[in-house]
């Protein structure tokens, strides 16, 4: 019998229960009344007494035949969630280990998203929705068939995915709240620096300054334009293009997407607005990304922003980029 049925069947011997009270205090009495003293009067006081009892006993047996059919599914549906949850840390997990996304690994995704929306509350489909999201994103930046992933966009996906753990808790009633944000942010920080043998603080020289990576970069284009005040959109893209250039390619750097070299400013205030992170060089430190502008850089017919994302690698490429191309680097 289904839990459903049962359910119907506890609540009709619970009508009846009720039914048989209200009778019994309503005609009891004058029942009684009029039957004489004697057996028949026994018979029938004790034939009352005894329906309601089985009565009851029927409605006391349905409800923990009730009762245990969904305790039964209960643990079910949490093997079910347990496993789920196992499973799509194991895709994931494949995907960060070795730093790369591939298509088989991109089409293993859908499925465990479609049987949480079977099993999951909404708040947990909404967070795997997001490293979906993000792990698609990363996919389509490239049209290789294996996509190398940034050390950025595997904090980012560290943390959503510690989100999502925080979301698992929740919907396996192992806690009542959310695992708090500080809590969260030191286990992305721990993992991001697993295996690192320390960050890179190496600074590189422009015009008397040590600067690192990423102002290094910014003062040397912005140092280009700025003496070549007539530079349009095509000239700075031929000088240094948003993939790096050829430089870049041997290399083995992809800068695609969100880590473009450079972005136009409306295009870095898309990536702020979707994803949260200042990306791109468009203001100092402290001053409003969405209003001031003093490190954009303006061409003759446009607004740039140079990435704020640079890694260690990156910078012999930039570096012989510029030179072949003349411009002042130190």
């Amino acid at each position: 019998m289904s839990l459903k049925e049962t359910r119907k069947r506890g609540g009709r011997t619970l009508l009846s229960i009720v039914v048989i009270a209200v009778a019994v205090y309503i005609g009891f009495e004058p029942l009684i009344t009029n039957v004489p003293d004697g057996v028949a009067k026994s018979v029938i006081s004790s034939s009352f007494g005894a329906i309601f009892v089985i009565i009851l006993t029927m409605y006391l047996l349905n409800k923990q035949t009730e009762i245990e059919q969904e305790s039964k599914k209960s643990e079910r549906v949490f093997d079910e969630k347990v496993r789920l949850f196992r499973e799509i840390m194991d895709i994931t997990r494949d995907m960060l280990i070795d730093g790369k996304i591939s298509r088989e690994e991109v089409n293993r995704l859908p499925f465990p998203l479609i049987r949480l929306q079977m099993l999951a509350k909404d708040e947990t489909i909404k967070s795997f929705s997001l490293v979906n999201q993000k792990l698609n994103e990363i996919y389509a930046e490239d049209e290789m068939e294996e996509v190398v992933i940034s050390e950025e966009e595997k904090n980012e996906l560290f943390k959503a995915l510690s989100s999502f753990a925080s979301q698992c808790r929740l919907d396996l009633g192992i806690a009542d709240r959310d695992v708090e944000e500080e809590l969260v942010t030191m286990a992305v920080e721990t993992i991001s620096n697993t295996g690192k043998k320390g960050r890179d603080y190496t600074k590189f020289s422009f015009d008397g300054k040590d600067y690192p990576k990423n102002r290094y970069i910014w003062e040397v284009l912005s140092s280009f334009v700025k003496e070549n005040p007539n530079t349009d959109l095509s000239g700075f893209e031929n000088i240094f293009p948003r993939d790096g250039g050829e430089e870049f390619k041997l290399a083995g750097i992809k800068k695609g997407g969100t880590y473009e070299t450079w972005k136009l400013y409306d295009e870095a205030q898309e990536v702020f607005d979707r994803t949260g992170y200042k990306r791109f060089h468009v203001c100092s430190k402290g001053k409003d990304y969405k209003i001031d502008k003093d490190m954009v850089l303006k061409l003759t017919n446009a607004e740039i922003c140079i990435s704020s994302q640079w890694a260690s690698d990156q910078m012999e490429p930039f570096i012989k980029r510029m030179k072949s191309k003349g411009i002042k680097t130190s």
